[in-house]
C-alpha cells in the first residue's frame, strides 16, 4: 500500500510576501512612524514658540513706536491712521529706550521713527543722526538703497477725478527715486530752511505788558500776560475783574482734549460765576456774560497757551469768561478775541486739561475735571 501526500485543508491560503513583509517589520515601521510624528510635532512646536517669541518681540516693538495704537484706531474707525500723527504724542526718550533693546531686524525702523519724531520736535541735529547711523550701521537696507520707487505717498494729480468716476483709479504723481532715508533727509533741508510768513509769526508780549496770576486749589498756577495793545478793551476789561479778584472760588467748569476720533486741541474754561457752588448741579453755563463786549479783531492766533474770551450771542465777546489753549489752535482764530498769553505755567494749564473726567465724557473728549479745581487767588503783578 503506498503512502498519499496530504491534501491542503479547504480555504487556506499561503501567506503574501507582502504579509510576511509586514509581520517581519512591523516593530520597525510603528518605531519609525513614532520617530516621525514626534518629529512633526517637535518641529510644529519649536515653530510655534519661535512664532510666539517673533511675536512678542514685534508686539514690543510696535507699542513702542505707537504702531499698535495706529492699528487699533483704523479698527475701530476703517480710516487710515497716520503713524506721523501717533509718534506726536510720543516720548522721543522712549524710542530712544526701545533703541537700546531692539534686534538688527527692528533698529533701522526704530532709527527711522527717531529721525521723524525728532523733526516732529524741531530736533533737526538728532534726526540727522538718526539718519546717518541708519545708513552707515544698514547701508544694504530697504529704507536706504535708492530704488525708482521708494517708499512715498503719491499725491492725485486730479482730487476730483475719483468722484466722477469711482471705478477708475485716480492719476497719481510720478514716484519720485531716491530711498525713504533720502526723502526724509530732504524734508529736513526744507523744514529748516523754513520761516513763518510775518503774518502767522507770533507776537510775544511786551515787556511791560501786565500780568496776571492764578493760583488754584490743585496747586496749579499760571501767570498771563495782557496783549493790550492788540486787543485793548479785552485786556482792560480782564485787567479790572483780576484787581477785584473776580475769579476767586469759581471752578474750572469745562476741559476739552483729544479724543481717538477727534483731533481737537486741549483747552480749559473759567469764569462762570455759578461754579462758586459745591452743588454742580446748580451750575448754570448759558447765561449771558455780564459784560459783553464788542469783537475786537486782535489779529493774534490761537498759539499755545492763548486766552480768549468767550464768543457770545449776536456777535459779541467777553473777557470775564475765558479759555485757555494748551495746544496749538488755530481753529479758533477770528471766532475768539485773543487778548493775552500764558507766559509762565502752560505745563499747569496742559495737567489740569488731562484731568479725569466720567467715562461718557472721557469718550467725548469734553467735560468737568471730576473733583472741583477752584481759583484760590488772583493778583494783578507789578
Amino acid at each position: 500500500m503506498s503512502a498519499q501526500p496530504p491534501t491542503a485543508l479547504e480555504g487556506t491560503q499561503a501567506p503574501s510576501q507582502i504579509e510576511f513583509l509586514w509581520e517581519r517589520y512591523r516593530p520597525l515601521a510603528w518605531t519609525v512612524l513614532a520617530a516621525l510624528l514626534i518629529a512633526l510635532a517637535g518641529n510644529y512646536g519649536w515653530k510655534y514658540f519661535e512664532q510666539k517669541a517673533t511675536d512678542a518681540t514685534w508686539s514690543t516693538f510696535a507699542a513702542t513706536t505707537g504702531l499698535d495704537e495706529a492699528y487699533k484706531k483704523e479698527q475701530k474707525s476703517f480710516v487710515q491712521v497716520s503713524l506721523t500723527e501717533e509718534l506726536r504724542s510720543m516720548d522721543l526718550a522712549k524710542l530712544e529706550a526701545g533703541l537700546a533693546t531692539a534686534n538688527d531686524a527692528q533698529k533701522p525702523f526704530l532709527l527711522l521713527a527717531i529721525a521723524r519724531k525728532a523733526m516732529l520736535d524741531g530736533k533737526w541735529d538728532r534726526a540727522e543722526a538718526a539718519l546717518s547711523e541708519l545708513e552707515t550701521k544698514y547701508p544694504n537696507h530697504s529704507l536706504v538703497q535708492t530704488t525708482d520707487y521708494p517708499l512715498q505717498v503719491r499725491e492725485q494729480l486730479d482730487p476730483k477725478a475719483k468722484a466722477t468716476n469711482p471705478q477708475k483709479p485716480p492719476p497719481l504723481k510720478p514716484a519720485v527715486a531716491g530711498s525713504a532715508v533720502g526723502r526724509m533727509r530732504a524734508e529736513i533741508i526744507a523744514a529748516r530752511a523754513y520761516s513763518r510768513p510775518p503774518q502767522f509769526q507770533r507776537i510775544e508780549p511786551a515787556a511791560d505788558a501786565k500780568k496776571v496770576k492764578f493760583e488754584l486749589s490743585n496747586g496749579a498756577s499760571w501767570v498771563v500776560a495782557l496783549m493790550a495793545e492788540q486787543a485793548p478793551k479785552h485786556a482792560e476789561a480782564f485787567l479790572k475783574r483780576a484787581a477785584e479778584g473776580y475769579w476767586v472760588g469759581m471752578a474750572v467748569d469745562e476741559i476739552q482734549r483729544p479724543t481717538e476720533f477727534s483731533g481737537q486741541p486741549r483747552q480749559l474754561h473759567l469764569g462762570y460765576a455759578s461754579t462758586r457752588e459745591d452743588d454742580r448741579t446748580k451750575w448754570t453755563t448759558t447765561d449771558p456774560s455780564p459784560e459783553p463786549l464788542e469783537f475786537e479783531a486782535s489779529a493774534l492766533s490761537n498759539f499755545p497757551g492763548a486766552v480768549s474770551g468767550q464768543s457770545e450771542a449776536d456777535g459779541k465777546s467777553c473777557a470775564d469768561r475765558f479759555w485757555i489753549v494748551a495746544d496749538d489752535a488755530p481753529r479758533f482764530d477770528g471766532d475768539r478775541v485773543v487778548f493775552g498769553y500764558v507766559v509762565e505755567g502752560l505745563d499747569q494749564v496742559k495737567r489740569i486739561c488731562d484731568e479725569s473726567m466720567s467715562a461718557q465724557e472721557e469718550q467725548a473728549g469734553r467735560g468737568r475735571p471730576t473733583e472741583n479745581i477752584r481759583v484760590t487767588a488772583v493778583t494783578v503783578l507789578p
